[in-house]
């Protein structure tokens, strides 16, 4: 981990809830921002640890996971540059993180002082309705997935998570994944066996290509059909 300092007037990957505040909002915000680099693997924060800060993406992608029963790891969703982690925390019970975040690749975030953050969304209305905007996107596309995951057998949920990382995650075709097979298991909430045998009969049916971790989607009809069919 590697804790650096920047102006946040001056920083030129703004998200766009922040860009829209004053010159002196941002001095605000400033005081209570650290900007700190972590290396692929490490632990950006873990749940049930002290709250204190929002966690803005400024480059990267992250794990979010949850333990569940018999301490098994569960993955909520992967973030990328651009989102803020811990906003539930803003709710002055919530002492501690409800989930742990995990640095996927290089990642560079900012530590927000969450009294700060508070302040600044009293005192400006169009910053506060932005937040609650981001909020909404976030449970809409975490609710999505829920349902799939309930609602679908191992191949439909499958199919929807790679159109989840090629729509929302990567927004590109190909990607490189950047979780292991049984991080993927844990996301869509089944084995690595199941994750391995279905990832190779899609390829085998040339739905996808694979090389490594890199996954390319040749045919997105015949993968839409899968997740329709659930």
């Amino acid at each position: 981990m590697e804790i650096k300092k920047e102006s946040c007037r001056n920083c030129k990957i703004k998200s766009s809830v922040v860009a829209i505040l004053s010159h002196e909002e941002l001095e605000v915000l400033e005081k209570g921002c650290l900007q700190t680099e972590f290396s692929k693997g490490e632990l950006i924060f873990k749940e049930g640890s002290p709250a204190n800060h929002i966690v803005y993406i400024r480059e990267g992608f992250v794990k979010l996971s949850k333990k569940g029963i018999g301490g098994k790891d569960y993955i909520l969703s992967i973030s990328k540059k651009g989102a803020y982690l811990g906003i539930n925390n803003l709710n002055k019970k919530t002492k501690q993180f409800y989930i742990s975040a995990t640095a996927l690749t290089p990642t560079k975030v900012c530590f927000i002082d969450i009294d700060k953050f508070s302040a600044l969304l009293s005192k400006n209305c169009q910053f506060a309705s932005e937040v609650i905007s981001y909020i909404f996107e976030d449970e809409m596309n975490y609710y999505d997935r829920l349902v799939n995951n309930v609602q679908q057998q191992v191949p439909g949920r499958l199919a929807s998570t790679l159109f989840y990382f090629r729509n929302n995650v990567y927004g590109e075709n190909p990607f490189n994944l950047n979780i292991t097979k049984v991080e993927l298991a844990a996301l869509i909430g089944t084995s690595r066996e199941s994750v391995t045998r279905l990832l190779k009969e899609f390829q085998d049916e040339k739905i996808i290509k694979m090389d490594k971790s890199f996954i390319h989607i040749i045919d997105e009809a015949k993968l839409e059909q899968i997740r329709q069919k659930g």
